[in-house]
């Protein structure tokens, strides 16, 4: 809490901002704010924190400027749905530009600009939901191929190495092919570019990007337009990757404009994936009793390859991919700001203010969550997912409304393919679970020190689904 000299001087230069917010809760304001709330702890924790003690609205000051925390699934339904044309993105979308290119729906303005674009999204067209149904063979043999290179590693880090095998089976999603080494690392060093410029106290114009971003900018999307000129030169009917699914729905669209759809699609998921990934093997490794049963189910999808009919016999890989999403959730904070002057919970926002959602506090609120704090799976079954759809007030690990991840729902079935083609051939030992040491890379959550390696099964390891526990884990997250 600011000192009384530090509180006393807010109030004498902005107290009439701070009474006109006076019927908000929220932290004693200093001379600089309430910023230092933010400095050293993480921000969803933070954001969590004013959950639970200030309730589903928190009223924050950037220094002399008003903003808001929300934890109420009301007001964040108003923000992100019903009102969502009256507040923009935010820093965000400036932050991560130079990254992924202007033809993304995820930074473009709301309204006309960002209707066009979406227009053109592969991931939301009417076939798109045949296209993600044949993508389940292509991942699993890419997922196979990656643990067979991995299973002779006696030790790995599992956030690089989770990131690349997503990386990879991305590739095979996209193009229909691996990419080269060269265009992970081009795909890496523009990542960092983008989170500089996140994770910088400074105005952007003070941030350099990083040293060859522009080169490898042109490769990495370059590679993208010369695999669409190529397919568009000599199309193939069978070839079921994105690329080609879409050249064959939307034969008009621009080759430049497909290859940076393309290109944006790993930035959009790579790193949430592959962190939700790690956060369910620690989770796994905690609860013995559910990674059996995962190992049991994915035995019994092992007689032949994986297709989405069969993946749809693996409820518990699916249950296990949210319970992560729920308690580990990749993304956890999102921002909007108001386009103008707008009043939102009661007060009067200026155009510009902070608003910050966290899906930290509602994905553990246990008014909600019976045993919040427990992984476990079972919640999912039985109407689990109809009870708290993705997007729903209390569990929104991609966003809610219109603007959520377009990709969500591959994103889950690429959760669920690779939790059961890895179960069935390894068990992903993690060397510790605590402490579960989390940082920020990309805006999203970044897992460190998750160390580990695969333990080949063994034929008589695994029991049946019959024989394994179903009793809910009784160990805290």
């Amino acid at each position: 809490m600011p000192n009384p000299l530090s509180r006393g001087l807010f109030n004498l230069f902005f107290g009439a901002r701070r009474r006109a917010m006076e019927p908000l809760p929220g932290p004693t304001p200093g001379l600089l704010g309430t910023v230092g709330d933010f400095l050293g702890p993480q921000p969803w924790d933070v954001c969590a924190r004013y959950g639970r003690e200030y309730g589903g609205v928190t009223l924050i000051w950037m220094g002399p400027n008003p903003g808001l925390v929300l934890n109420d699934p009301a007001l964040i339904e108003e923000v992100m749905e019903t009102r969502r044309l009256e507040f923009e993105k935010g820093n965000i979308s400036d932050q991560v530009r130079p990254t992924v290119t202007n033809d993304t729906t995820f930074i473009a303005l709301q309204g006309d600009e960002w209707n066009e674009k979406r227009r053109q999204d592969p991931l939301v067209q009417p076939w798109t939901a045949e296209w993600l149904a044949a993508q389940v063979g292509p991942m699993q043999r890419a997922i196979d191929a990656a643990v067979d290179a991995l299973s002779t590693a006696t030790s790995l880090d599992l956030t690089p190495t989770l990131r690349r095998l997503t990386f990879d089976t991305f590739a095979h999603v996209t193009i229909g092919e691996s990419l080269p080494d060269s265009a992970y690392e081009d795909f890496l060093l523009m990542a960092r570019g983008a989170d500089a410029r996140i994770q910088s106290k400074l105005p952007l114009r003070f941030v350099s990007l990083p040293k060859g971003f522009e080169q490898a900018r042109e490769r990495f999307y370059g590679l993208f337009e010369r695999k669409v000129r190529e397919a568009r030169a000599a199309p193939d009917a069978r070839r079921v990757d994105l690329m080609s699914w879409t050249l064959r729905e939307l034969p008009d669209i621009p080759d430049r404009f497909l290859a940076h759809q393309l290109g944006t699609f790993f930035y959009g998921g790579v790193f949430s994936s592959s962190t939700t990934l790690v956060g369910a093997y620690h989770q796994l490794q905690k609860f013995p009793a559910v990674e059996t049963r995962l190992a049991a189910e994915a035995a019994a999808l092992g007689d032949r390859p994986l297709d989405f009919d069969r993946l749809r016999d693996a409820p518990w890989a699916e249950a296990v991919a949210y319970e992560a999403m729920r308690l580990l959730p990749a993304v956890r904070v999102f921002t909007r700001t108001p386009s103008q002057d707008t009043k939102l919970a009661g007060v009067t926002l200026p155009a510009g203010a902070m608003i910050m959602i966290s899906n930290q506090h509602l994905h553990r609120d246990p008014a909600h969550w019976s045993a919040p704090e427990v992984f476990d799976p079972s919640r999912w079954l039985d109407g689990g997912t109809a009870r708290d759809p993705l997007g729903s007030g209390y569990f929104f690990p991609f966003g809610r409304g219109p603007r959520a991840c377009s990709g969500g729902a591959f994103a889950v079935v690429y959760l669920q393919t690779a939790l059961a083609t890895i179960a069935a051939r390894a068990r992903v030992h993690v060397d510790s679970t605590e402490p579960f040491e989390e940082g920020f890379f990309f805006g999203v959550v970044l897992p460190k020190g998750v160390t580990g390696r695969l333990v080949s099964r063994r034929p008589h390891a695994v029991r049946s689904p019959q024989e394994v526990r179903t009793t809910p884990a009784v160990e805290s997250a």
